[in-house]
C-alpha cells in the first residue's frame, strides 16, 4: 500500500505534463527471468538472485536463491499491475515475448511519435 501511495502521488505531480507509461511485459516471467541468468554472468547473476532476496519483500518473506527471486518478480509483477490498472493516465503494455527487438524499437517509436502529436 506504501508503493501504492507514492506511485499515486507521483502520478497527481505529473498529470499536467501528460506523461504516457509504457509498460513492458513478458508471457512467461519464469522463463525470461532464467534466460536472461544463462546469457549474463555468474556475477550478475549472483548480485540479481541478492538484490532480490536480500532485502525488502524478498528478505521479508524469507526468499532465496533462483527459486525465492523469481517469487519476488512475480510478486512485484502483480503489484505493477495492480497500480497500472488504478493510473489514469495514458498508458500501453508491451509484449516483448518473442524477443524481437527490431520490432519493439519500431513500435516504441510509434507510440512515442503519437504521444508526441498529442
Amino acid at each position: 500500500e506504501k508503493i501504492i501511495n507514492y506511485v499515486m502521488k507521483v502520478a497527481k505531480i505529473i498529470e499536467n505534463l501528460n506523461p504516457m507509461l509504457l509498460y513492458v511485459e513478458q508471457d512467461n516471467l519464469e522463463f525470461s527471468f532464467r534466460k536472461a541468468l544463462k546469457e549474463r554472468t555468474p556475477e550478475w547473476s549472483t548480485g540479481i538472485i541478492d538484490y532480490y532476496t536480500n532485502q525488502g519483500y524478498g528478505k521479508e518473506h524469507n526468499h532465496s536463491g533462483v527459486e525465492g527471486a523469481i517469487k519476488v518478480l512475480e510478486a512485484r509483477r502483480n503489484l505493477e499491475l495492480e497500480i497500472f490498472d488504478m493510473l489514469k493516465m495514458k498508458k500501453e503494455k508491451i509484449n516483448n515475448t518473442k524477443y524481437e527487438i527490431d520490432s519493439y524499437r519500431s513500435m516504441l517509436k510509434d507510440k512515442l511519435a503519437i504521444q508526441m502529436v498529442k
